[in-house]
């Protein structure tokens, strides 16, 4: 009853109309601004995208081998080439590991040419860490972060546990028999931890752990410090956490990321695991698990739908209060000089507007994003919108 009663809760939050959105992408002309109306998703087979500009700043080239490599793959011209090219990052990369060059691997995801580069050094990384040293067919240990965005509201000063009381009900939700093969050992922390627990995360350590295990000279010891989420209002807000598992089983057999994809079929049912453990009389929660990655990869996925979820919840509040108050209001969306992409609701010169930032990972894809953002105003039958194709000062847009 208890688990229920704060479900019928989260009916209330504005954003459960998007949830879970696909993503598609299309193009459109360049000009100074560009408009559409509501029916451009019938006129369109795909979302209208403007040129954004780009708003962060990327090296056109790179001395460092590891980001150069990563460059270089991502941009081969043909499936041969990149395969050779990514055979010699990884060999480079696992000898960083191997040698504990934590220093160079830092440097290496901080020197990326573009978001694409990037995104391929990072997958590189978590598949080398999951990759046993030895030959085919012994056994690997692989660790895996799932993000999870949760959406609170309505109890200023409440304290949502970083610590889950019982983690076990997470884990048989994960740990399916069809999912991983017979022999293998499951292991899932209890710590709901933040980005920081993954951005300050050893990979040579987890590398050097990681084949102890296989060895079997130790066990998988996840070491997460739990991060409480403290609201500071009553007003809806997003919070990113993750849980962190691990996997020792056939090295042949799928990674859990690839096992487990489908979120489908487990994502409504931890989401209501997590409800029923996190949840607190007058909090309204709504916890949005997403599928399961490496540490490194995960940590990118989570702050994309973090940033999702949060313009979905700042679009579907304003527009209903616009609406109900004002008439039907207009949009404008911006690169803006901090990096970041900004979405800005009016109704009207006299009602004044409301803005929201979009915060750019280095590694998020601007068109991709973009799309994203035009999707979600024509899924909410926003008629106009104007995309602003120069880079335009925070304070300017956002009213800073």
């Amino acid at each position: 009853m208890r688990a229920a009663r704060y479900q019928s809760r989260t009916n209330t939050h504005s954003l459960a109309l998007a949830c879970n959105r696909q993503q598609s992408r299309g193009t459109w002309g360049r000009t100074e601004t560009a408009r559409i109306d509501s029916s451009a998703r019938e006129r369109f087979p795909h979302p209208v995208v403007s040129a954004l500009p780009e708003p962060r700043c990327f090296a056109a080239t790179t001395v460092d081998p590891l980001s150069r490599l990563a460059a270089e793959a991502a941009q081969a011209p043909d499936a041969t080439q990149r395969l050779g090219l990514l055979n010699q990052l990884h060999n480079a990369l696992r000898e960083a590991l191997a040698s504990g060059r934590d220093d160079l691997l830092r440097h290496a995801t901080t020197n990326v040419i573009s978001p694409v580069a990037g995104l391929a050094l990072l997958e590189a990384l978590d598949q080398v860490i999951d990759t046993p040293a030895g030959p085919a067919g012994d056994r690997a240990a692989r660790v895996f972060a799932l993000p999870v965005v949760l959406v609170a509201a309505g109890l200023a000063g409440a304290e949502i546990s970083g610590i889950l009381p019982a983690a076990q009900t997470i884990a048989r939700l994960l740990d399916r028999p069809d999912a991983i093969d017979s022999a293998r050992t499951f292991g899932l922390s209890a710590v709901l931890c933040a980005e920081t627990s993954l951005e300050t995360d050893s990979p040579s350590q987890r590398y050097a752990l990681l084949r102890s295990v296989e060895s079997g000279g130790r066990d998988v010891h996840l070491d997460m410090r739990p991060a409480p989420i403290r609201l500071e209002s009553a007003d809806e807000s997003v919070h990113l956490r993750f849980l962190v598992g691990s996997v020792v089983g056939l090295a042949r057999a799928p990674s859990f990321p690839e096992a487990v994809g489908d979120i489908g079929t487990w994502g409504l049912p931890l989401s209501r695991a997590l409800l029923a453990q996190l949840g607190q009389a007058g909090l309204s929660l709504l916890p949005l698990p997403r599928p399961p990655a490496g540490l490194m990869k995960a940590l990118h996925e989570g702050r994309r739908a973090r940033e999702e979820v949060a313009l979905q919840a700042f679009v579907s509040r304003v527009l209903r209060r616009m609406r109900s108050e004002m008439g039907e209001p207009e949009a404008e969306v911006a690169a803006l000089d901090s990096g970041a992409i900004g979405v800005r609701l009016m109704a009207g010169f006299d009602h004044g507007a409301e803005a929201h930032r979009w915060r750019l990972d280095a590694l998020d894809d601007l068109a991709d994003v973009t799309a994203s953002i035009l999707d979600l105003l024509a899924d909410c039958r926003v008629r106009s919108v104007r995309v602003l194709e120069r880079i335009v000062s925070d304070a300017e847009f956002l009213g800073d």
